[in-house]
Order: C-alpha cells, then structure tokens, then sequence
C-alpha cells in the first residue's frame, strides 16, 4: 500500500516501513498531492483538456441546439459539479473563458 505523507523524516519512514511514497495518489478520480499548486494543475487542467475533446467529438454529431445543450448537460456539467465539489480551490477567470 502507498501512503501520503508530508514529513521531514520521509526516508526513515520509506526505509523503516518497507515501501515508497508516493508524491501524489489519486482517490475516486481526483489526484491528491501534498502541494496545493498541483492539485490544479492534475486535476482541473487535465478536466479542461477532456471536455475540450468532449465538445471536439460532439461537434461531429449532427444534434439540434436542444439535443446539444441536452448532450452537455449530461456530458460535461456533472464532471464539472463533481470536481467543484469535491477540490474547494478558488479557480481564476481563465480557466472558465477558456471553457467558454
């Protein structure tokens, strides 16, 4: 099993322990890490690029303006909701215009 832990004494307890630890795990699809610069950065980038390629492969399919706001509101919105709730970082006006 790996564990996540912010100590000054990592390399004893890797050594005492018998197994190494990880810089960042990931738990029911978010990445944790021990920086919060990173948590961003795995999580809600990596969401942006998989929308992006969401709305890149549903722009293919021929869907009225309801069917796509239907397909979106299924698609994307809950990823969305899902990561908003669960990772409670303040997100700047960027990464919302570049959802836009």
């Amino acid at each position: 099993t790996k564990n996540l832990i912010k100590s000054k004494k990592k390399k004893d307890l890797e050594r005492k322990l018998g197994y190494k630890m990880p810089k960042k795990l990931k738990y029911l699809g978010i990445w944790l890490t021990g920086r919060y610069s990173s948590i961003k950065e795995d999580n809600y980038m990596k969401l942006l690029l998989q929308i992006k390629k969401d709305l890149a492969k549903g722009g293919k399919l021929q869907l009225s303006l309801l069917g796509q706001i239907a397909a979106i509101k299924m698609n994307i919105l809950p990823k969305l909701l899902y990561y908003f709730q669960t990772i409670p970082i303040k997100l700047d006006k960027n990464f919302f215009q570049e959802l836009g």
